[in-house]
This record gives structure tokens, sequence and C-alpha cells, in this order.
């Protein structure tokens, strides 16, 4: 499905998002929208975070709207919330501001909105957008090695733990282009 920005561009196939990641991420943005007038604002993201119970600033949550804030009105239109994730998961560098799109991948995996996710949760939305080859390294990336609890039930976590998680990956891929430039500048030197 292209997805049709506000200007009258289509989107390429590279930065379409599958249905399901469109259905997931459209309950999520109403979900969010509590006051339901079309869009985000300081005190909607402030109330989900609490939820989570995930301490954050204002100043950080006035980021995170800033990063995407297109029109420049202070808070997050359903349009500008889709562009965002999209230029995220089409990223490669991890040079994408990713403040909004962790809390919105975080809560597409938490369907019933619980605060926790479980691999099972997570399978759907990782299969659509990665198919069966990469599914389980991104299990591993968000899980960790062991996807069970001693008590052998399936592993849970919270949005502290999963932001932590996908924060070390992001940090481990610019790290890695970081040292890709600095091989290429030595060679150049020689």
């Amino acid at each position: 499905m292209a997805a049709l920005l506000e200007n009258g561009k289509v989107l390429d196939e590279t930065e379409a998002i599958s249905q399901v990641e469109h259905d997931s991420l459209k309950k999520v943005f109403a979900w969010m929208d509590m006051k339901k007038d079309q869009k985000l604002d300081w005190n909607e993201i402030q109330d989900v975070l609490s939820k989570l119970g995930h301490k954050t600033s204002k100043q950080d949550i006035d980021l995170m709207i800033w990063e995407v804030d297109d029109d420049l009105d202070q808070q997050v239109s359903w349009e500008e919330f889709l562009v965002m994730y999209q230029r995220c998961i089409c990223d490669r560098q991890g040079l994408e501001p990713r403040g909004l799109f962790n809390l919105a991948q975080f809560l597409m995996y938490d369907k019933d909105f619980t605060g926790k996710i479980s691999v099972e949760q997570t399978l759907q939305i990782l299969f659509v957008r990665y198919g069966r080859e990469k599914l389980d390294a991104e299990i591993q990336e968000i899980f960790g090695e062991e996807q069970k609890g001693p008590d052998g039930q399936e592993k849970r976590i919270n949005y502290s733990e999963y932001l932590r998680r996908v924060e070390a990956r992001l940090t481990r891929l610019r790290n890695a282009k970081k040292e890709v430039s600095k091989a290429v500048i030595y060679k150049r030197k020689k």
C-alpha cells in the first residue's frame, strides 16, 4: 500500500508499508489521540508514557514532537505520524530521529495496550516487515537470547526495557557506520 503525502507525492515502493502495519499504526494513533482531534500534543504523549511507567521530561517529549512536526504547530498529525514511521523503517543508516517512532513501534506490538510485549505479540509486524529470513534475528534484538523467563513462561518486556534494547542497537549501527567511514578515509590517505 503506497501512502499519499499531503503534497500529493506518492511514496515509492521502498517507503510503502504493509496494510497490517498501516492498520496497526492507525490504531496506535487513535489510542494515543485522547482528545480525538486528529493530533497528538505534549499532554497526550506524556499520558501514554505515564501509562507505560516511563518517566520522560517535557523537554524530551517536545523534542519527539519537534522531530516530526513538519507544519510546526507543536502537534503531530496523522500524516506526520505516518511519514515518521515510513522514514524510520526505511532508514538503513540509523540517522532518522526515533523518539516517537520507538514509542509507536512498541505500541504496535502491544496490541492490547497492556504496557508489556511478548515475542508472540511482535511476530505479525516483524514478519510482514522482515520476512521469515530475518524474523529470528529481529526477535533476538528485541528480547535477547532468552525468550522464556526463568519460570518457563514467555518473556515479556516493558517500554523502558524495549527502549534500552533498540537504542543499544541503534548505537551499534551508528558506530559500525563510523568505523566503515574511518576505514575508507584511511585507505584514501595512503
